[in-house]
């Protein structure tokens, strides 16, 4: 007897065999990749530790990644101030790196509170605690607490912001005074900042991002579809979902490339044949982001491979022994997306990374062209709709 698990993996085997005997096309564009490695997962300040990385302190790790061929690191905002200013500065300088700067409108990740990483650091707000009943209050503290990073990352020249912004339970209403502010402020001070498609953040799920972004055009997306995948707990075969993906990105100008599943936000291993289908469907989703991207004139695309350490990477019981190294897992997505955007837009775009010592870009993956066939799937936000002209309306049937 076949469970319905086994039927979706073999159901995704089926279809990723018919797409890889269709070559993907090659797209005119001079839009380039850099790639950057996340912190989270390699140095013992942000678990390392718990992922048994090779490399556990910051100036251990810096010099490998410029040797392995990085563009640059992804690192919160609070972890520079943990490290120290200067320092982080001067490696980054010798070692010919650039960053990405994470910030957070609350919890202890922000630099007004401590436990993490220090702090409370002096200038900075306090975020909001839990059981706050004034919404405008609310609202008010996450836009300071916001802000006040933003300015602070201007110091270190960052290629991209990354913002989990708001939480999951604050209303439409909330969410709409918020980003009406903040997507003025950062048109009027020429800052650019990408709001993550997150759990426990906002932009938690692929409906409310449906419903919430056509009001906000403007806003600049960090896509990271593994959490959309479990929250809509489906695959990557899903029309729907797909849709939704391929409808927002445009808005997508940096990526965080995890693998997620029906269930979690992140499989054992994407190497494995049996999540090889699910990488695969990532990765039509990850090139629908580039083909947009290239559409819209970017000359350069970012992303990270973001496969966490546990508890993200499920361990064995009792030892907590990790059942992948994220350190080749992460490096092999790395070295996938750099083949395919050669694939993409031609060898002369992609990025520089070379093989590890423990990993390089096998095995192979395959994942051919979208699954909506050209087609549209299923119905847009009911704001969308009222905007659409009637003759480009789907029709009924959802295509």
């Amino acid at each position: 007897r076949i469970s319905s698990s086994d039927g979706g993996f073999w159901a995704l085997s089926a279809a990723r065999l018919r797409r890889a005997y269709h070559p993907p096309p090659s797209y005119v564009s001079t839009m380039k990749l850099e790639q950057y490695r996340t912190l989270w997962g390699n140095i013992d300040m942000a678990d390392g530790h718990l992922a048994r990385s090779p490399h556990r302190t910051f100036e251990d790790l810096i010099p490998e990644l410029a040797r392995l061929g990085y563009d640059g690191i992804e690192i919160p905002f609070k972890m520079i101030l943990h490290i120290g200013k200067d320092k982080f500065k001067n490696m980054l300088k010798q070692y010919g790196l650039k960053c990405n700067i994470m910030i957070f409108t609350d919890n202890v990740v922000v630099p007004g509170a401590g436990i993490l990483w220090g702090g409370p650091y002096p200038g900075f707000t306090a975020p909001s605690e839990g059981g706050e009943r004034d919404k405008d209050k609310l609202v008010a503290t996450h836009l300071q607490v916001w802000k006040e990073q933003v300015v602070a990352a201007q110091e270190f020249n960052p290629t991209v912001i990354v913002s989990h912004t708001l939480k999951d339970y604050f209303t439409m209403q909330m969410a709409e005074r918020f980003f009406t502010e903040a997507l003025k402020w950062e048109e009027e001070n020429g800052y650019f900042v990408c709001h993550e498609t997150h759990r426990k953040r906002f932009l938690h799920s692929p409906w409310v991002a449906r419903d919430f972004l056509p009001k906000f055009p403007k806003m600049k997306i960090t896509a990271d579809l593994s959490h959309w995948i479990m929250v809509a707990e489906t695959n990557t075969e899903d029309l729907d979902l797909t849709q939704v993906i391929e409808d927002i990105a445009p808005q997508v100008y940096h990526t965080h490339c995890r693998v997620g599943y029906d269930h979690g936000p992140q499989v054992p291993d994407p190497r494995a044949k049996e999540w090889l289908p699910y990488m695969e469907g990532h990765e039509r989703w990850w090139d629908a982001i580039w083909k947009a991207q290239a559409a819209r004139g970017q000359k350069v695309s970012t992303m990270i491979a973001e496969h966490g350490p546990p508890n993200y990477q499920p361990t064995l019981p009792h030892s907590r022994e990790p059942v992948a190294h994220i350190w080749d897992v992460n490096h092999w997505v790395h070295l996938r997306r750099q083949i395919r955007f050669a694939e993409l837009f031609g060898k002369d775009h992609t990025s520089r990374l070379i093989p590890s010592e423990t990993q390089d870009h096998l095995p192979q993956t395959s994942p051919g062209e979208s699954v909506l066939g050209g087609r549209r799937h299923g119905f847009r936000a009911d704001s969308a709709e009222e905007k659409e002209p009637d003759a480009k309306r789907p029709r009924s049937g959802g295509c």
